[in-house]
């Protein structure tokens, strides 16, 4: 057993404190409007579909304003 390494558990009591901290930052972020509007990985509500519809949506207006973009 020379290459014997301990397996660790997180505790159930980090688990809660984690859980509550994410909460309470997620919401902090979302209320005070610090996270950019325009990103769009990791938030809830909002995925990579949205992502590509802003970028056609700002294709085709750049078309129809004959490339005013």
């Amino acid at each position: 057993m020379t290459n014997y390494r301990h397996i660790s558990l997180p505790t159930v009591f980090s688990n809660v404190f984690e859980k509550a901290m994410h909460t309470r930052l997620s919401q902090q972020l979302r209320t005070n409007y610090i996270l950019v509007r325009k990103q769009y990985g990791f938030r809830k509500g909002i995925s990579t579909e949205n992502a590509a519809f802003r970028l056609t949506d700002n294709i085709v207006k750049c078309i129809y304003q004959k490339y005013a973009c």
